[in-house]
């Protein structure tokens, strides 16, 4: 079994010792990716998520927003509230937040601890994709380029991005499509795959996460009819203009 907890602790820490000495106006930066939000509202928001796991106030399983826009919108709403309960918080008081909300947490995902009775049971995945995903938001916000490419929370979550493809294509009737990154191979979908794609892993995780736009997605090499399988790419919709980090 992944090892959850230790790559939640790693990708945390990392993301906390680039934001403790940054200038206090940087934690106003905006992301690129939901300008929206800043980078203090990114931290808060994580830092409340892990709180409403610990707590038991989040049971909700939001798998299924990429098709449905209400509950996408529901699910914006309830990290919207997450931010609004630390706006009086500064960046720093946040991250020592986060912190003692995470020993808590890594026990959970250890299995040393049993989550809340009602918490949906891919929860602690559900929470180290949120501090992935993010974590690479707040480094690009901010111009940082992490260490965090490899670690083994991204890698983790770039599988668990390509199972997530493998369900849209299934629920969606399209055909087979095999992947690759670098050593690396899938085949996901029904039956024998139709085209395949091939690009860097860090560049294929973002794409399958609403983080590259469709232009970039086109330019993965593709062999095949890659229009069968763009509109299903990513969960999310992509950003219009090319995102690089």
């Amino acid at each position: 079994m992944p090892d959850l907890a230790a790559a939640f602790r790693e990708m945390r820490e990392a993301l906390a010792h680039d934001l403790l000495d940054i200038e206090p106006e940087r934690w106003n930066t905006a992301l690129p990716t939901r300008t929206e939000w800043t980078v203090k509202d990114t931290v808060a928001m994580l830092a409340g998520f892990a709180e409403a796991l610990i707590e038991g106030m989040w049971t909700e399983d939001y798998s299924d927003a990429w098709a449905d826009p209400r509950m996408r919108d529901q699910l914006h709403d309830a990290f919207d509230r997450l931010i609004a309960q630390r706006k009086d918080l500064t960046g720093p008081k946040i991250l020592e937040e986060w912190a003692r909300h995470a020993v808590h947490l890594e026990r959970m995902m250890d299995g040393e601890e049993s989550f809340p009775i009602g918490t949906h049971p891919f929860a602690g995945w559900s929470y180290l994709w949120a501090v992935v995903q993010n974590s690479h938001n707040v480094w690009t916000a901010l111009g940082i380029i992490p260490r965090a490419r490899n670690f083994q929370a991204t890698l983790l979550c770039l599988e668990s991005a390509v199972i997530w493809l493998d369900m849209r294509l299934q629920a969606t009737g399209r055909p087979a499509l095999r992947i690759r990154a670098g050593d690396r191979e899938w085949v996901v979908g029904d039956g024998v795959p139709q085209a395949s794609v091939t690009a860097p892993a860090f560049e294929l995780f973002r794409a399958l996460s609403g983080r590259r736009s469709m232009d970039q997605i086109r330019s993965f090499t593709w062999d095949g009819d890659r229009d069968l399988f763009l509109d299903v790419f990513s969960p999310f919709e992509p950003p219009v203009e090319a995102f690089v980090e």
